[in-house]
């Protein structure tokens, strides 16, 4: 820690001098919410700074600190927003960014187009329950794994799917699972 000697128009103050923590503002941004959680003894859940790209500007991006997960987007699947057809996939804008907190209402942040992952977190609320199935996939962006309308399939498997909804079923013949699994086909993301 640095310190300096500051007047206050009376006397003269010795002043404590540190650099905030990475996160806590646009002027010092972290590169992801798992940077955030090493740099702190203690890291919460709430709205962070981050900038996974210096190509990119920082922006603000809910973190959970219980899994370092950041949030990529929140959709609500009684909505058409996010509906396959819908060209919000294949656009680098965010979506009702002022929502972030509000876990009820539907966003789309810039860690669609600027985070790389090895890792995805897909959680399903269904009344006052969240389930979460991880799926392992690298890419550079969720907007590179979609946008291009590419099939590339995942290896999660049907139960790992059922349990997010439970009582819930398939189609038995429905065996295709992945990003883009309509892939191809006009229209579709």
């Amino acid at each position: 820690k640095k310190s300096a000697e500051v007047c206050n128009g009376h006397q003269w103050v010795l002043m404590m001098l540190q650099r905030p923590l990475a996160g806590n503002t646009a002027n010092f941004p972290a590169f992801s919410c798992h940077h955030i959680a090493l740099l702190r003894s203690q890291p919460r859940n709430g709205v962070y700074w981050i900038q996974p790209s210096m190509s990119d500007p920082p922006f603000q991006t809910y973190c959970d600190m219980d899994g370092r997960w950041t949030l990529i987007m929140k959709i609500d699947g009684h909505k058409k927003t996010f509906a396959y057809d819908q060209a919000i996939w294949k656009t680098k804008a965010t979506y009702n960014k002022a929502m972030i907190m509000d876990f009820s209402k539907e966003t789309k942040l810039e860690s669609y187009w600027t985070l790389p992952f090895s890792e995805l977190r897909l959680s399903m609320v269904v009344g006052r329950v969240t389930k979460h199935v991880v799926v392992r996939y690298t890419s550079s962006s969720l907007y590179d794994l979609i946008a291009d309308n590419t099939y590339r399939p995942t290896t999660l498997g049907r139960s790992a799917w059922k349990s997010l909804i439970g009582g819930s079923s398939l189609q038995r013949n429905c065996n295709k699972e992945g990003f883009n699994v309509r892939g191809g086909m006009a229209g579709h993301a």
